[in-house]
């Protein structure tokens, strides 16, 4: 019995959307940096407004004692920013530009990583995964267009391919079990049905022998 249950297959490796979640949430984030510096341009003014508004509204409506209110100084704030982001449009195109485009090669290499660390299979078992994958980081790398959540579409697709193609491996792999927990059954029947018959025509075969013998 011991040999039968060892030489049973095993099941098959199968990736589900639970184990692919905290991939796909760090893709996410790095997709998120990358397309807040590539808007940078536009956060950045507006972001600077929000600072000034919520830490040195009040220093500055204090350092004019109480000349400016909250609300004024927070105008005052967000008028700043503007003229600050018309001026400094070009430096702040190039800071995101660049800034996006590290955070994209740094979140490509760090999915990269863990998916050859964990989940090999998925490039293994789907070689236009490679190609995938390698065309999402150009993608991210194009100015404006590296917005886009390149990464995370990326491995969302190569997710999905994987668990589909897991799904129909460990449907056939039941499949396959049942038959041969079937047959084996059916072999066993066919021992017991044996067994039985040869008691029985041993049981009949005794009492001819006494009776031959008497």
């Amino acid at each position: 019995m011991s040999l039968r249950r060892n030489n049973k297959p095993t099941v098959p490796e199968a990736m589900t959307w639970g184990k692919a979640a905290p991939v796909l949430a760090i893709s996410a984030i790095f997709d998120a940096l990358g397309f807040l510096f590539g808007m940078f341009w536009l956060f950045g003014p507006a972001l600077a407004a929000a600072y000034c508004t919520a830490v040195a509204g009040e220093t500055l409506a204090t350092w004019t004692f109480g000349l400016l209110g909250t609300k004024t100084a927070a105008a005052v704030c967000t008028a700043g920013a503007a003229t600050a982001g018309s001026f400094l449009s070009e430096p702040l195109i190039i800071f995101g530009t660049v800034m996006a485009m590290a955070t994209e090669l740094f979140g490509w290499l760090t999915i990269g990583l863990i998916l050859m660390m964990t989940n090999a299979r998925i490039f293994k078992e789907h070689q236009s995964h490679s190609l995938l994958f390698v065309s999402s980081l150009g993608l991210s790398e194009i100015p404006l267009i590296g917005s886009l959540p390149a990464l995370t579409g990326a491995t969302i697709k190569m997710y999905h391919a994987q668990i589909k193609k897991d799904k129909e491996i460990l449907l056939k792999h039941k499949k396959e079990s049942a038959n041969a927990q079937l047959q084996e059954r059916r072999q066993q029947a066919a021992k017991l049905m044996q067994a039985h018959y040869a008691k029985a025509a041993n049981a009949e075969r005794i009492p001819d022998e006494l009776r031959e013998a008497a």
